[in-house]
């Protein structure tokens, strides 16, 4: 699959990934899962795309561990006040 053929989410998820392997070489992941690392140079060159397009295909994304999800009915709920605070606070 080639860059262009993948939605705006799958090409997120590949470039993220991108910016996080720049600050680590591919012998120190390999080793952390038990591989060489020319397997995960040819994994990056040769699969990263596609695999973040199935990603995107099964409604999956990829954040940063010290990322904390938020559920829709939180994220209503922190709406709903920072729109009474501003409305309380702004008159």
């Amino acid at each position: 699959m080639a860059r262009n053929e993948l939605t705006k989410n799958a090409m997120a998820i590949a470039d993220l990934i991108r910016q996080r392997s720049v600050n680590t070489k591919d012998v120190h992941a390999a080793e952390y899962i038990g591989v060489d690392a020319a397997t995960i140079c040819r994994f990056k060159t040769d699969h990263l795309d596609k695999f973040c397009g199935y990603l995107d295909y099964l409604g999956l994304t990829v954040v940063d561990k010290s990322m904390k999800p938020v559920s829709e009915e939180e994220l209503h709920s922190l709406i709903l006040f920072a729109e009474k605070g501003i409305k309380q606070f702004g008159k």
